[in-house]
This record gives C-alpha cells, sequence and structure tokens, in this order.
C-alpha cells in the first residue's frame, strides 16, 4: 500500500521531533520526576508545531521514556534507562540496514554473550538452560512451539552471564526479534530444535568455537524469516 507523501513527511518530522527530545533530557540531565519541558516550549526551540511534539511525546511515553499525566505535565519515567533503551531498539528495527547487516548484527550480540554465559555460568545455570531446551524440545513434540520458548532458552543463556547489562539489552533483543522468530519457528521448527540443541550442547562442553558455529547457522535460518517478515518503516 502506498502512503502518501505527507504522512510519511509526518512522520518522519515525529521521529526527528522525537529524537531531539531524547537529546534535551540527556543534555538537560533530567532526572526521573523530573517534567518535560511544555509543548509550548519544545515546539519553539525546535521550531516546529505543537502536534509534532505531541506525536513524539506520545512515541516517547509508547517506549517507557517519559509518563504523561493527563491535566499536569509530562515527566521523565521512573525507569528511564529502560526507556532509553527501548529507544535505541526502535531506531535499530526501524533502520534501512539489510537482512545482512542485521544478522551480522544479531549473531555478534548473541555469539558475545554466549561466550561470556559458558566462561560465568554456574552447574545451576547450565541445568537451567539445559531444562530450558528440554520445555523448548517438548513444545515441538507437542506441536505447539512459540517464539517465546525460543526467547526463553536464549535468556536463560543470558542470565548466566551474570552481567546486568547483556541481560537487559539482549532480552529486549530478543523480545524485538519475535515476530521474526516466529516466522523462522514456523517454517522449519525440525531446524529450530536441531540448532538449539547444538547451542546448547556447546555451552555445555563449554566449548566456544562449536557455540559460535551453531549460532550462526541458527542466524542464517532466522535471517532467512527476516526478509520474509520484514515490517515495513511506512505502511
Amino acid at each position: 500500500m502506498q502512503v502518501p507523501a505527507a504522512r510519511q513527511q509526518r512522520k518522519s518530522l515525529s521521529r526527528q521531533v522525537m529524537e531531539s527530545i531524547e537529546r534535551m533530557i540527556l543534555e538537560q540531565d533530567l532526572r526521573p520526576g523530573d517534567p518535560l519541558p511544555t509543548e509550548a516550549q519544545i515546539a519553539g526551540e525546535l521550531m516546529v508545531s505543537k502536534s509534532s511534539v505531541r506525536e513524539a511525546v506520545k512515541m516517547l511515553e509508547a517506549l517507557g521514556v517519559v509518563e504523561i499525566r493527563r491535566g499536569l505535565c509530562t515527566v521523565i519515567s521512573a525507569s528511564p534507562e529502560q526507556g532509553y533503551m527501548n529507544v535505541m531498539l526502535s531506531h535499530l528495527y526501524l533502520n534501512d540496514g539489510s537482512a545482512e547487516e542485521l544478522q551480522v548484527f544479531r549473531r555478534t550480540i548473541e555469539t558475545a554473550y554466549t561466550a561470556l554465559a559458558i566462561d560465568a555460568a554456574s552447574e545451576s545455570d547450565l541445568a537451567a538452560i539445559q531444562k530450558a531446551l528440554e520445555a523448548f524440545r517438548e513444545k515441538y513434540q507437542a506441536n505447539t512451539l512459540e517464539a517465546s520458548d525460543d526467547v526463553a532458552f536464549h535468556n536463560q543463556i543470558l542470565l548466566a552471564t551474570h552481567n546486568a547489562f547483556l541481560i537487559s539489552l539482549g532480552s529486549a533483543l530478543n523480545e524485538l526479534f519475535s515476530e521474526t522468530i516466529a516466522v523462522s519457528i514456523n517454517l522449519n521448527p525440525q531446524i529450530a530444535v536441531s540448532d538449539h540443541e547444538e547451542i546448547c550442547r556447546a555451552i555445555l562442553c563449554r566449548d566456544k568455537e562449536a557455540a559460535s558455529a551453531a549460532i550462526r547457522k541458527s542466524a542464517e535460518q532466522w535471517a532467512a524469516a527476516y526478509k520474509i517478515q520484514k515490517p515495513p518503516l511506512e505502511r
């Protein structure tokens, strides 16, 4: 469906305003609970309409960066760190980079946190990863396999890193890509199970090279689904 140029321009402007407000928050060192400048103040500073500011603020609210208190004001969210991460991830998802570039990005992140998990995992962590794989396999056998089962497996690996930053970033990325993960699972569920078994086996053996090879193979399968399901910027 072709989108009118005016609508495309409005969306582009809203995104620009949103990015400008993000910079404003950081430059002014606004903290949780601090009020955001008014629509009129922001519109005046950025030389845009109040409606563009309003759209941008709604986008920031959806991303968890700000909270709109009806009839009062807009304040910085109580958990801005997650909001900023959501903003970063939304920009990543809306980027016009190729499927190959995104595949390399995801593979790089997943390989890095899996390698750290291999180094940092305790015996109980390894048991939890193995249990997540067993749950994944059982759902496949029952023909009820879903993206959430895939995400749960990888999130268990993330937990084994014992690194709060990687856990937060990696789990957010997994949720972000859940739709295309679902497509990949539906296309080839048996291959998905096989790939996850290889990743789990490599982790249990603490074999980083084998884990990297298994992740590369799995990422190629996911990238094929991404090409099918890539959400358009404008629809």
